[in-house]
């Protein structure tokens, strides 16, 4: 069974959400009134998937989600808003959304996305390396989230505060290509437009030098991934 937070403080959007994934058999329900009740159940229990409302008393959803990425809680997060709002969805994918819709959106949508996001996160966990109790680890290469530390084939490794954001990032992220443009926003809050653009460069080319080029895979006009099978072998790295 596949466990669902279910965050808004509209009763009734509460219900049909509820209603809707109850009918499909394979899902159990968790349901929160305000952000700071959601934010306290999904640092308490572990779901599959967290069902945001943008607009909430105490804490919106995009506050929420930036809390719990903060505090290393890397569960899918689908983002719910009453309307169109692109500076919004925006600052909310940057701030570690995965998806982000409109509630006039029809419910068997919501459901697919919903699958979607909870199958490949699952993807990525079977990938190999998970992040537990704010640490990540594979065979040589251990970044602890909390110490912000990264240590690589038995080394401790110095990296620049935001060359170890990025990692810690796609780390949260892995398996996803994540465009420049994602990155730009999420860490310098400029658009592609500007012409400081090649500073993600110099900052993912040192990163990925400094982990012998190890992880970190580009994808030619779609951005960077981290995939924990890649050893740099044959991709042009």
């Amino acid at each position: 069974m596949k466990t669902i937070l279910i965050v808004d403080d509209d009763a009734a959007i509460r219900e049909l959400l509820a209603t809707t994934f109850l009918r499909e058999k394979d899902f159990e329900v968790a349901l929160a009134s305000t952000g700071v009740e959601g934010f306290e159940l999904a640092l308490e229990k572990a779901f599959d998937l967290l069902l945001l409302d943008v607009m909430m008393p105490g804490l919106s959803g995009i506050e929420v989600t930036q809390k719990l990425r903060e505090n290393g809680v890397v569960t899918p997060i689908l983002i719910l808003t009453a309307r169109e709002d692109e500076e919004a969805r925006l600052r909310g994918l940057g701030l570690g959304a995965d998806d982000y819709l409109e509630k006039t959106t029809p419910m068997k949508e919501i459901v697919l996305r919903a699958r979607g996001l909870i199958r490949r996160h699952t993807d990525y966990d079977k990938a190999g390396g998970a992040l537990l109790r704010g640490k990540f680890q594979l065979s040589d290469l251990l970044v602890d989230l909390d110490a912000k530390s990264v240590t690589f084939e038995g080394k401790l490794v110095s990296l620049t505060k935001r060359e170890f954001d990025i990692l810690a990032y796609l780390i949260k992220h892995q398996g996803e290509t994540v465009s420049r443009d994602k990155l730009l926003l999420k860490f310098w809050g400029l658009s592609s437009d500007v012409a400081e653009t090649r500073t993600i460069d110099v900052s993912l080319s040192q990163l990925r030098k400094k982990l012998k080029k190890r992880y970190i895979r580009t994808k030619r006009g779609y951005g960077v991934i981290f995939d924990a099978s890649y050893l740099g072998e044959k991709e042009g790295a």
